[in-house]
Formats: C-alpha cells, sequence, structure tokens
C-alpha cells in the first residue's frame, strides 16, 4: 500500500466498514481509503480543527475486505484533550488509486448495510461506482453544496445544527 499511507494512532474509538467480495468494479491490488471530509486533525489541545482526513485504508485482493477505520475523542468539556480521527454523526467518503492507471477515483458505494455515515453500527458495500470527477453535492440548496462537484453522490445536507454548521 503505498498510495494512501494512514498516518493516525489508534484512538480506541472505530468503525468497521466491510468491502464484500460481490463488489465488480474494483481491481486485485486497488487500494481503498477512508476518509472523512471533515475529521478532527488537530492532536491534543481542544482546537476543533477540521479537514478531509484519512481514517482508514487498505488493499483490495478480490475477496472480502474489513476496514477498521480511527475515530476522533474529544474530551474536552472534561477538561481533557481532543484525538484525531473521524466524527461521528458525519459521511463516509471512499476513494480508490488504482496504480495500473495511476488515478485517484471518486466513488459511490451502495451499501447492503449501514447508511455510510460514521457511527453507524454496521457497514457493508456490496459495490461501488468509480468516478473519475469529482463527485460530491450538487444541489445548490444544500448546505454543503460543492461548486465544483459534477456528479451528485447522495451526500447533501439541509440542516444547519445549533453552531450554524452543515449537518
Amino acid at each position: 500500500q503505498d498510495y494512501y499511507d494512514l498516518q493516525l494512532d489508534n484512538t480506541g474509538v472505530s468503525q468497521l466498514i466491510i468491502f464484500q467480495n460481490s463488489i465488480t468494479s474494483l481491481e486485485p491490488g486497488d487500494e481503498i481509503g477512508i476518509f472523512d471530509s471533515s475529521g478532527i486533525t488537530n492532536s491534543g489541545d481542544c482546537s476543533s480543527q477540521t479537514a478531509e482526513l484519512l481514517v482508514g485504508a487498505g488493499v483490495w485482493s478480490g475477496e472480502q475486505l474489513e476496514l477498521v477505520n480511527i475515530g476522533s475523542v474529544d474530551n474536552c468539556a472534561f477538561g481533557g484533550f481532543q484525538l484525531p480521527g473521524y466524527q461521528e454523526g458525519n459521511s463516509v467518503l471512499i476513494k480508490v488509486y488504482r496504480s495500473s492507471t495511476e488515478l485517484e477515483y471518486t466513488t459511490i458505494p451502495i451499501y447492503s448495510a449501514g447508511t455510510g455515515t460514521f457511527g453507524d453500527l454496521f457497514m457493508a458495500v456490496s459495490e461501488i461506482n468509480l468516478y473519475d470527477e469529482d463527485a460530491g453535492c450538487t444541489d445548490p440548496l444544500a448546505c454543503n453544496y460543492d461548486l465544483n462537484a459534477t456528479i451528485d453522490d447522495g451526500s447533501c445536507q439541509y440542516d444547519l445544527d445549533c453552531l450554524g454548521e452543515c449537518g
């Protein structure tokens, strides 16, 4: 695994995502990266810095693949600290790097279990659609509208929380 290099330390919080052997769009050797588009990136302090963050990775062999993704820890309300990782309630973002084409693909996964949201009790991906274009929210009425997205990935959110943040 060369393209997706997971740099996070285990926090004790995790999310299992199973990629079932029914997936036909992946080739053996494809690297899978699991991202949170607004994961917590800071470590130690309570500054709640967020950005797109790689939280899990693996290599497809053509057989079922189980990826354990690293979740954030936020003990700031108790005078503690934060550790980087995905934030529960955020959408799972899956990317695929294919070394044979040297391309990174955005994806729209099909879930046979779970909703594609970090914090689901169980997630299983039965198929993945690969795109070499930008996938994202294409609805300008959504609070997470992506001007650069050319393919709607079903991630549009319309509600603002009490802090005025999308989702």
